[in-house]
This record gives C-alpha cells, sequence and structure tokens, in this order.
C-alpha cells in the first residue's frame, strides 16, 4: 500500500468548521450480493464522497481499508461493532445481515456529521427493542378502505398507495432510523390484490377514490356506501390484477431484502368486494363468509411469501358478539394453518388485538396454531403518545392478564394527538423507551407507532403548492420525530449531542442548540395539555382543533367532564374550586390548573424567544422556516390552552360557591383573552395550512373554530348560578376504567 498521506485541511460540512485528513483512498470489503451490506455502504460512499475522500477499487492503491465481516460469537441479531485497526483501517463486525447494515449506516454518519474519517469513534450496539414498527393504516383503494377512511388524508394519499418512489422512499427512512417492521392495517383488502378464483367476478382492476369525499358525518365502517357502484367512485390509476400483484411483491421484496418485516392487521367482519355475492355477509354466524375469508387468507400467503405476520381483531364490527373468538379462529386461524401444512418451513406469527375480545377464550381456540409465533397486544398510551412517559394503563388494565397467559405482547403506540404540527423532543421519547415496559414483550414482540385517524402518507395541505415541502412524504416533514423515536428504541444511549449534530446537518445556518431547545419547548405544550384533559381515544379529543368527533370541546364536555390523567398529579378544575372555597390553598394537594397554565405560558415564552432568535438565523431555509412557524403556531395554541383552563378553574369556583363573584370576572377575562389567542393561533396556521377533515374527529379549520371559541366566551359570560352547573363543578371520584379482556 501507498503510506498514508497527510493531507491537513479545513473543510466546511453542514456548517461545522474543523481539520481532518482528506483526500484519502478508499476500498470497501463487503458482500456485493447482501442487498442490505450494499444499502449501508452505498451511504458510506457517499459520506466519504462528501468529505473530500475518494472509495476505489484497487486494493493495491488504497490509503484506507473498510472492512465489513461477520462474527459469530457473542453478537446477536442486529448488533454490530465499529473497531478502529491502526491508522488504515476500519473493521465493522456484525451479528447479522441487518447487523452489517446499520453498522455501515452509523458509520457513514459519523463521517459525516463528524467531518470525516479522523471523527470516527469505536462503537459497539445491539437493538434495545428488539422490534420497532410503524402502524400504517393504509388506504388501497376506496372499494377498500382501512378502518376510517373518511379523512381527507385517506382520500388524499389512495393513488400513492400504488407508487413505487413512495415506497421506496419511506422504507429508506425506516432502515435509517431502524424501524424494522411495517404494520399495515386494512380492513378486507384481498378483491384487489389477491387473485381468488374460487369466487369470479370478486376480483377488480384499477383503483378509485370516492367523487364526493367524506364529510363529518360520514360512514366509519362503510355500511351506507356502495363502493362497487362506479357512480361512486372514479378512477385514478389504470392498472390490472396482475400489475397490482407484481407491485405489492416489490413492495414486499424490497422489505425483506433490508430486514424489515411485514404484518397485515385487520379490523372484522368487513368483506368489501364479495358481500352479497356468493352468499357472502358481514355476519359472523355466516358459513359462507368463514369459507370464503379462510381462504382469502391462504391465497394471499401464497401470494406475497414475504409476509411476516397477521393481526387480528375482535368486535370492531362484529355483530354476533358470542362468536367472535372461534370466528377469528375459523377464518385467518385456520386460512394460516392451510398454508402452513403445505409451507410448514414457513413462520408466520399472528397477533391478536385485545379489543372486544377475551383472552382465554382466545387461547383456547387458537389452540392449535403451529404457524408460528402468537403474540397479543395492548394500546399502551391509548391514542396519547405525547402525554406521559409513564403511561399507567397496561399495569392498571393488561399487567395481571398478561402475566397470567404468558404471552408476549406487542405496544400499539397511537400518536392521535398530532397532525399538522412537527414535534421535537427527544429527551421525552427516551425517557417513554427507558420507562416501556419490555418485560411483556418477552424479547419477541416489541412495538408499533403511528394514528389511527390520519394516513402519514405523503403531504397534502401545504397553501404554496410551488414549495418543495408541498407533498413530500409525512416521514420527510416529520423527520425529526420519526428520527426520534426509531432511533432511541434502537439505541437509548444516543444523547443530545446527537441530535444537535442531525439539526445542524438539517439547518446549518442555524445555532443547533437554539433550534433543540426551541423545539423542546415547544413540543411539551402537547403532552401537558394530554395530561390535563385526558381522553383515551382518539375520536374524543384532537389538541390540534380542541375538537373531538361532536365538534368544538366546550369546557362543560371537557375541563368538567373529564378528570387529567390519572397518576399525573394534576388536580380537576372541580379539585382546585373545592379547595378553594374551603380555603385549603396554603398547600394544593396537587398541580393546580393554575400551575398547569403557568407552564404552558412558560413553554410558550421558551418557544417565541427561541422563534425570534432563530428566524434572524434561518436567511431562505424554506424547511426551516416552516419548522419555525409550526414552534411559534404552538406557542400559541399553548397559550389558548393556558386561558382556557385558568378561566375554567375560576368558572367552577363561582359555579360551586355563587358568591364569589370575583372568580366568575376573572374567569369572563380569561375567556376573553382565549379568543386573542385562537385567532393568533389560527393566523399562523393557515398562514402556510389549508383545512382539512380528520377522520376521527372534526375538521380542523381554525377560523371556524374561532366562531366556538367566541361562543363559549358569550355562555360564560352571561351564566348565572344553578343547581345544574354547581353539580358540574362538584369534585368527582376518579375511577380507572378496567378493560375486562386483556
Amino acid at each position: 500500500m501507498h503510506q498514508l498521506r497527510r493531507v491537513f485541511i479545513a473543510i466546511s460540512l453542514f456548517g461545522f468548521v474543523f481539520p481532518t485528513y482528506a483526500g484519502q483512498k478508499v476500498i470497501i470489503h463487503y458482500d456485493r450480493n447482501d442487498p442490505m451490506q450494499v444499502f449501508g455502504v452505498n451511504d458510506l460512499k457517499s459520506a466519504l464522497e462528501i468529505t473530500g475522500n475518494k472509495v476505489i477499487e484497487s486494493e493495491s492503491d488504497a490509503d484506507m481499508h473498510i472492512i465489513l465481516s461477520k462474527y459469530e460469537m457473542g453478537m446477536g441479531s442486529q448488533s454490530f461493532r465499529i473497531q478502529k485497526e491502526g491508522n488504515r483501517g476500519i473493521r465493522i463486525v456484525f451479528g447479522d445481515a441487518v447487523g452489517a447494515m446499520y453498522g455501515a449506516i452509523e458509520l457513514a454518519e459519523q463521517i459525516s456529521l463528524g467531518g470525516g474519517l479522523s471523527a470516527v469513534k469505536e462503537k459497539a450496539r445491539k437493538p434495545y427493542i428488539l422490534k420497532r414498527g410503524l402502524k400504517f393504516n393504509i388506504p388501497f383503494d376506496a372499494r377498500s378502505p382501512s378502518y376510517d377512511d373518511t379523512g381527507t388524508a385517506a382520500h388524499e394519499n389512495i393513488a400513492d398507495m400504488w407508487d413505487w418512489e413512495f415506497w421506496n422512499k419511506f422504507l429508506d427512512n425506516m432502515i435509517r432510523n431502524r424501524y424494522n417492521v411495517l404494520t399495515l392495517w386494512t380492513n378486507h383488502p384481498y378483491p384487489s390484490i389477491v387473485k381468488l378464483e374460487k369466487y369470479p367476478g370478486v376480483n377488480y382492476d384499477d383503483v378509485h377514490v370516492l367523487k364526493v369525499p367524506f364529510n363529518e358525518t360520514g360512514d366509519r365502517h362503510g355500511d351506507k356506501v356502495d363502493f362497487l357502484d362506479p357512480e361512486n367512485t372514479r378512477l385514478v390509476k389504470k392498472i390490472s390484477l396482475d400489475d397490482k400483484i407484481a407491485f405489492w411483491q416489490k413492495v414486499f421484496n424490497y422489505a425483506e431484502d433490508h430486514g424489515i418485516e411485514i404484518h397485515i392487521i385487520h379490523w372484522s367482519i368487513y368483506a368489501f368486494g364479495a358481500e352479497g355475492k356468493y352468499g357472502i355477509t358481514d355476519e359472523g354466524t355466516n358459513e359462507k363468509t368463514i369459507e370464503y375469508m379462510r381462504y382469502c387468507i391462504t391465497e394471499f400467503l401464497k401470494t406475497y411469501p414475504q409476509i411476516d405476520g397477521i393481526g387480528v381483531a375482535a368486535g370492531e364490527h362484529f355483530k354476533n358478539f358470542k362468536e367472535r373468538e372461534r370466528w377469528l379462529w375459523q377464518t385467518y386461524g385456520e386460512g394460516i394453518m392451510d398454508y402452513h401444512k403445505i409451507n410448514p418451513e414457513r413462520k408466520i406469527d399472528l397477533i391478536f388485538r385485545s379489543i372486544l375480545s377475551d383472552a382465554e377464550k382466545i387461547l383456547e381456540e387458537f389452540k392449535d396454531y403451529k404457524a408460528g409465533a402468537f403474540h397479543t397486544d395492548h394500546k399502551y398510551a391509548r391514542a396519547r403518545l405525547h402525554s406521559s412517559t409513564t403511561s399507567p394503563y397496561l399495569d392498571y388494565e393488561y399487567r395481571k392478564g398478561l402475566e397470567k397467559i404468558k404471552v408476549p405482547c406487542w405496544l400499539n403506540l397511537r400518536s392521535d394527538d398530532m397532525y399538522i404540527m412537527r414535534w421535537g423532543n427527544p429527551d421525552y421519547v427516551r425517557e417513554f423507551f427507558a420507562n416501556i415496559p419490555r418485560d411483556m414483550m418477552r424479547n419477541e414482540a416489541g412495538f408499533y407507532i403511528g394514528p389511527d385517524g390520519f394516513v402519514e402518507g405523503r403531504e397534502f395541505i401545504y397553501k404554496n403548492e410551488n414549495s418543495k415541502l408541498s407533498g413530500q412524504l409525512e416521514v420527510d416533514k416529520h423527520w425529526y420525530r420519526f428520527m426520534m423515536f426509531g432511533r432511541l428504541s434502537y439505541d437509548l444511549t444516543l444523547t443530545r449531542d446527537y441530535f444537535e449534530a442531525r439539526l445542524k446537518k438539517r439547518f446549518p445556518s442555524a445555532e443547533p442548540a437554539e433550534i433543540y431547545n426551541t423545539f423542546q419547548a415547544a413540543s411539551e405544550i402537547v403532552p401537558l395539555v394530554n395530561r390535563f384533559f385526558f381522553r383515551e381515544n382518539d375520536h374524543q379529543f384532537s389538541p390540534e382543533g380542541c375538537i373531538s368527533d361532536n365538534g368544538f370541546l366546550t369546557i362543560d364536555n371537557s375541563f368538567f367532564k373529564y378528570p387529567p390523567l390519572m397518576g399525573s398529579g394534576i388536580l380537576s378544575v372541580q379539585e382546585y374550586a373545592s379547595a378553594v372555597n374551603e380555603k385549603k390553598t396554603e398547600r394544593f394537594d396537587g398541580i393546580t390548573p393554575h400551575e398547569v397554565a403557568t407552564n404552558l405560558d412558560e413553554f410558550a415564552n421558551r418557544t417565541l424567544k427561541g422563534v425570534k432568535s432563530l428566524r434572524k438565523k434561518a436567511g431562505d431555509n424554506e424547511e426551516l422556516l416552516s419548522t419555525i412557524l409550526d414552534m411559534e403556531t404552538m406557542a400559541c395554541l399553548g397559550r389558548y390552552y393556558a386561558k382556557k383552563i385558568r378561566g375554567a378553574a375560576e368558572l367552577a369556583v363561582f359555579r360551586q360557591d355563587s358568591t364569589k363573584k370575583q372568580a366568575h370576572v376573572k374567569s369572563i377575562q380569561y375567556f376573553n383573552d382565549a379568543i386573542r389567542e385562537w385567532e393568533a393561533y389560527a393566523k399562523l396556521a393557515t398562514s402556510q395550512y389549508k383545512t382539512q377533515l380528520f377522520s376521527r374527529t372534526h375538521y380542523m379549520d381554525w377560523w371556524k373554530i374561532l366562531e366556538d371559541v367566541k361562543k363559549e366566551y358569550q355562555t360564560v359570560k352571561i351564566e348565572m348560578p344553578s343547581e345544574e352547573n354547581r353539580q358540574k363543578a362538584l369534585p368527582k371520584t376518579r375511577e380507572m376504567k378496567l378493560n375486562p379482556s386483556i
């Protein structure tokens, strides 16, 4: 080899200026037939070249060797070790192909974030959580919808589900962020993606959307709309069934070739495309339906050998609840087993969702399941991923049952509390995963993260359609959030320095610590609001709009009706009012609503201070300016909730004791101030985003909601003492609703 050439230069990369040894000739030794190693090495090559080095093929001319080599002892799946070998060699030792890919990506990151080969540090890692997944409600077609495709996001994303570029970028994003499971949630897509030769006329070609999208009274289950009636849909993509199958085989092959498991998860019972034919209905006792569903599952597994798991939910659309567990076995269970009998070497995991089903009955019905692992799942933080880093629900509802049946449990991390604004708080995510009950996973299961009321496909609400941000993938718009949850669930040791380096790379003109702090402050707002007003399910509360499925949430439908999150230590407005009226204010037994409001204002003030400074340095970086605007918008939302919470607390004092007229005066002022804060919020939000319909709540229309905010003020202003309102203001007993099944 030639002697190492020490060319000392200063380079500026992503805003950093530092000395490095550049211009080296580097040869990479790896298995070119392994797509995972190829993927990782491609990232590595890009990092080397951008830092002034040259990747060569001739070993005799190389200044530096990078070697990927497998080492069995002490290494597990997805693990890697980066080790230096003198000044002329770096070795990536790995436990399997996925570990090789992750190791190469890690090395590429060190080189690109640190400025070159001189920044490389030795590092060894294995996954903190074994399986790290995304939950994706997939709108295949208007004729084969997911559980709730009534929102604008589903309608707008149907065509993109058949775009290879979309899935290529989406899966690449998953790989780099260390997600290794993709769960696709659907009802009954089989007539659209599997040849069902036993049922001629059930299959259909092409891709359709509804001619007229749903409104806020849309039919979630698709019971009232004939999706197969051509009068109700329009064509968006011409494609044959054979080409559809080839498309999904390509997508699933790419995932499998890069270490990503594919799980298809269903709600039951749905028979879109087949209902009304061959005697098939959505009745659980219908033998024709059972036979048909069983056949669909077997043919699906024959068509797509890449599928790793199937999930089922009993009861979401079940008319005969007495037979639900039996029906699941007769359809999905036996359908899988029919395939397994002719392909015994292939393992197919089964996940039964705990909702509306009985664990012991499920286990009894599936006692003969031999095709693969048998798991359950649990909505760990309910629909409020951004609420508490120590969710109480598994311990209150599920742990005892799980310990009894000893079935590995997937954690369903539902992120239905934020869809639009960007969010970023690595400290929250790190603490969340540090507290997660890994013991319930039993080193087999993992988590999947995502919403139920929104399709995180391609962005569609930017007002400026000529912007490069318009139409970007949601995983790109929300890159920071996706990156945090993926990377920290694999490597919990990642520190603030790492995230600041990523921010610096993305936004080179700004100070990374300032972005980090401002992002973090803005991202504290929704979790605190969620803790103060905790609703378990997605349709009950969307913090970005203060709306539920019935529209705007007034104080009587929110703070006066439901308490804060159990275990949060926060007092309800009624508990606060009782303490005030009973003169127990020297030491409140918990965090008062006013203290919550003060914290929200503090987060808002810190955000706005950071926004003011960041905007001076943003230049013409469109993505940074949009991110800063999201932060500022969230600050205004925080101020709105602070005023509403204070107003509710003072109103509770007045309602309990009508002689406290000064409390009523204060309440009126707070609700009047809330109008100003919502106006500021609406002005900022609509400066870059269009309105949309959320499938599980209501229209996210800021200016229309403002009218409700004004009406609420008028209602509070004219309120008179009444026994009904006094009863609303009396403290209620807090009870955790226990789910009788697991």
